[in-house]
């Protein structure tokens, strides 16, 4: 794309109702900031921090547990103190959000991508696959979706050896929690393909010979993508927060891969000893990111359907 394509793009989108909404909204504006400099944390995570979490020799056992601004045995400076590994807390929180957000999106992403296409092929074919598709969803909305991300990890903690299952936690959390959240991309899809799939430019398309595949991906799936993005970004939220209670329950990732949810789960056992700032500080953190996600969230809810504001 040419740079005054670009331009005529991003100045057309500027002008649209959504960018017009977006302008007037304070709340909005200010959760997109705050999401956006989280987000900004999160990746320049290892040029922001000061030490890298990931790295045993960075931890100072001598320094363990030290409150916020506090000086190390050797004269480091811990702006947020340290935990009880001697990791800097600060460097500690921006890793852990930088995982927490990656296992979100990415999760999210799968967990979109799967239940946009099963909700493709279950509208527009109906039949036994529409059936089949729909009654695995309705079995799936039976279990709590932390139950389900549970099993799966516990499935694969018994199949695999400790060794690559510490290894493959990332792939596996984000796997679990993705298999969590399918079914409200699969129904709500569905549910607009049965319209869609009657209107006459899908007709049209069907009476000069385009193929199947196009006709879902080019003309039909364009216009279910509204209700798609408002639950992908609302899911973004959960998606964290289930990713910190795994985490937290010590089912998520190892205590050598930081996150919020297992730093406020280390910090937890401290509590009672007056070491608040283990847990309180990405506590604080993970209800920051999880608050801006969902305002942002609904306003844009109600801003791609304004009858459901209020």
């Amino acid at each position: 794309m040419s740079l005054i394509a670009l331009r005529h793009a991003l100045g057309g989108f500027w002008e649209s109702d959504l960018a017009y909404r977006f302008r007037r909204s304070p709340v909005a504006i200010l959760a997109a900031l705050v999401g956006l400099a989280l987000l900004v944390a999160a990746m320049g995570a290892p040029v922001l921090a000061p030490y890298d979490a990931f790295d045993p020799a960075a931890a100072n056992a001598a320094d363990a547990r030290l409150p916020p601004a506090s000086e190390g045995m050797f004269g480091d400076y811990y702006t947020l103190g340290t935990d009880p590994q001697g990791r800097d807390m600060l460097s500690a929180m921006l890793y852990g959000l930088r995982t927490s957000l990656v296992v979100g999106l990415a999760s999210v992403a799968a967990a979109a991508l799967a239940g946009v296409l099963l909700g493709l092929m279950a509208g527009y074919f109906g039949g036994v696959l529409d059936a089949f598709i729909m009654r695995a969803a309705d079995v799936q909305l039976s279990f709590p979706a932390i139950l389900i991300a549970l099993l799966i990890d516990g499935v694969a903690r018994t199949a695999m050896p400790a060794a690559l299952h510490a290894e493959l936690a990332v792939p596996i959390l984000i796997a679990a929690i993705a298999a969590s959240f399918w079914v409200q991309y699969a129904r709500t899809v569905r549910g607009l393909v049965l319209v869609e799939r009657g209107r006459d430019y899908v007709l049209a398309a069907k009476v000069t010979g385009v193929s199947t595949p196009r006709i879902l991906l080019s003309h039909i799936l364009p216009n279910v993508l509204g209700p798609v993005l408002v639950i992908a970004t609302i899911n973004l939220a959960l998606a964290i927060l289930t990713e910190s209670t795994l985490s937290f329950l010590g089912v998520g990732l190892p205590s050598t891969q930081p996150s919020l949810g297992s730093l406020v789960r280390i910090g937890n056992e401290f509590v009672f000893s007056g070491d608040w700032w283990i847990s309180a500080l990405p506590g604080l953190l993970l209800v920051l990111l999880s608050l801006s996600v969902n305002i942002f969230g609904d306003w844009l809810r109600d801003a791609l359907n304004p009858k459901l504001a209020s």
